[in-house]
């Protein structure tokens, strides 16, 4: 069980009362302190009590572990999708204290774990490790979130130089996107754009550009379907770096990756074109 301690502070500021006039006669004014900024848990006598004095219910103010494991998890999806790496790894360290039973949670927090490892402390060998630890739970059902381990699974092999294990990983990433298709047209867009953005750099990496080529298209069409800018700038970049390698005139590809990288101020794809842009002597605003 979690005590929301600002919720306790929001139904206070409601009625109007100081922390002193809420414990009175119930705890000490330290306790409710310890309540609101720490969320600290009091006896269920005490916070039956400090609940009637508000008048709420305690359902308003307390989460059971199943619901707290939920947000959380919830939360790091979000902090995924922004590619903010350090949040997803302040939130993992909220759940190192709860007893988790449910084994698709218990999978995604193997995978956020090996994410971390791999995007923020380039421990591409441990990832791998929490990448595999994910793979062995054991789920009747696929979904898209085993497609994207394999996908890093290749991407820490890659960055490991290990070119033949990664190529299996990439394998079965393919097998499980060509049984897979309708299920990831149905899924929340941002995690099937998540999948083909990555395998389209990952086929890139793995010399497959038109493999490249045909997974940024997916991505990028759905994009568009849904009208949204999600890693549409890193899936025009490697469509045309797969048209490059293909021997085929990319510019306008390049230029549509260094403009929304600009508007989603994406530094690193932007920064990266602007100076290719520049070597390719390209003309971005035509008459």
């Amino acid at each position: 069980m979690k005590i929301l301690g600002e919720k306790i502070r929001h139904y206070r500021k409601l009625r109007g009362i100081s922390q002193s006039e809420l414990a009175d006669g119930i705890c000490t004014q330290a306790t409710v302190s310890l309540i609101e900024k720490k969320d600290k848990i009091p006896s269920m006598e005490i916070l039956v009590r400090i609940c009637e004095r508000l008048g709420i219910t305690m359902n308003l103010v307390i989460v059971n572990d199943d619901s707290q494991i939920y947000s959380i998890i919830s939360d790091i999806k979000k902090s995924f999708y922004f590619d903010d790496y350090q949040a997803i790894d302040d939130k993992l360290s909220k759940l190192s204290n709860i007893n988790i039973n449910n084994k698709q949670e218990i999978k995604l927090i193997h995978f956020f774990n090996g994410l971390v490892e791999y995007e923020l402390s380039g421990n591409y060998d441990k990832a791998i490790f929490d990448f595999n630890r994910a793979m062995n739970v054991n789920i009747a059902n696929v979904d898209m979130y085993d497609i994207l381990i394999d996908i890093y699974t290749a991407k820490a092999y890659v960055n490991k130089k290990s070119t033949d294990e990664a190529k299996v990983y990439f394998e079965q990433a393919k097998e499980l996107i060509k049984a897979s298709v309708e299920k990831i047209s149905d899924e929340n867009y941002h995690d099937s754009i998540s999948i083909y953005a990555n395998m389209s750099e990952l086929s890139l990496n793995l010399g497959d550009s038109e493999k490249a080529a045909e997974y940024a298209s997916e991505g990028i069409y759905i994009a568009r379907k849904e009208q949204s800018l999600f890693k549409l700038d890193a899936m025009y970049c490697s469509l045309a770096e797969a048209g490059t390698r293909e021997g085929k005139k990319a510019d306008e590809d390049y230029i549509k990756a260094y403009v929304i990288s600009s508007i989603i101020d994406n530094k690193n794809i932007f920064d990266k074109l602007k100076a290719k842009i520049k070597d390719m002597n390209l003309n971005i605003f035509k008459n």
